[in-house]
């Protein structure tokens, strides 16, 4: 009796994580569909306008320079947004939440590739997400870094603006992230958004640039908007990126989950039935026994 009440137990519980697996997988499928449009169709719109501010920074190197000289002699004449620290800043962008499937884990093993590459002072560390703050406490990689706390969804302009107002002190800013390719298959990825490379480029090809361009008004406004307007329009793509790969490996994550559930249950399921057998075979063995005694 107590192994059946065992089984029954077993079977309820399995049940549970079913509607509970059902439910995540069916409100991650839901909030993938209505930003999965919105991402695609602006990606690559941001990629062509990062390739303009790659023109920007490669063209004209010698006013570029001039500009850079000037702010690293701390003009004050320059716009604040140009005056930096001359550093590069890495962000981790994770979550709060958890079962994210695959893609939060390898977009955390690209950051620490990375970051073994990059553990000189000239690089800051900065996290987004309580679950990036708990993995890298956990992985202890001799890195200090800094924690931004953001919402998962219904991200507000001020989280952007507060980010953004840190990231111009950086001379290179690269965001740590997850993509959407499928709903099967989620790349993690790092990518800048400071003009060094075109946006979202996952295989970085240098390509020359040897054209030549008038700048009007001049050189130090355009890479004001660029670094301010453009930057922020490129951080939110990320931001939105993150979250349909995070919905999309949710999705996979629930369905593989769900199979191994429907596999357990079947499991349970013929445990139950051959307890039922051998109950009912000794429940026989007794009876027959009992008629045996009765008729000597």
């Amino acid at each position: 009796m107590a192994q059946r009440n065992v089984i029954q137990e077993e079977l309820e519980a399995l049940n549970s994580l079913k509607d509970l697996a059902e439910s995540y997988e069916e409100i991650a499928a839901i909030q993938m569909q209505k930003i999965k449009d919105k991402v695609l169709r602006t990606r690559d719109f941001l990629a062509d306008l990062s390739d303009i501010f790659v023109d920007l920074k490669a063209s004209y190197v010698r006013e570029m320079n001039d500009l850079l000289a000037r702010r690293n002699k701390g003009d004050t004449t320059l716009l604040p947004v140009l005056q930096k620290k001359g550093k590069k800043l890495l962000v981790y962008m994770s979550s709060n939440g958890k079962l994210y499937g695959a893609v939060t884990q390898k977009t955390f093993r690209l950051l620490v590739q990375d970051l073994h590459k990059e553990m000189s002072e000239d690089t800051d560390l900065l996290v987004i997400g309580q679950a990036g703050k708990e993995l890298l406490e956990n992985a202890a990689i001799g890195k200090p870094f800094e924690y931004f706390d953001m919402p998962d969804t219904g991200v507000e302009i001020e989280h952007i603006k507060k980010l953004v107002k840190h990231f111009l002190l950086y001379e290179k800013v690269f965001i740590y992230y997850g993509k959407f390719d499928n709903v099967v298959r989620q790349n993690p990825i790092a990518t800048s958004i400071t003009g060094e490379d075109i946006f979202e480029t996952e295989v970085v090809s240098p390509t020359p640039r040897d054209d030549r361009f008038i700048f009007e008004p001049t050189l130090e406004k355009i890479f004001n908007f660029f670094e301010t307007q453009i930057m922020s329009n490129l951080f939110s793509q990320t931001l939105l990126e993150n979250q349909l790969a995070r919905h999309a490996s949710r999705v996979s994550a629930m369905e593989e989950a769900l199979i191994h559930i429907e596999t357990e249950g079947k499991r349970l399921n013929q445990q139950k039935v051959r307890f039922r057998r051998m109950t009912q075979n000794k429940k026989q063995l007794e009876t027959i026994s009992g008629i045996v005694l009765w008729e000597d």
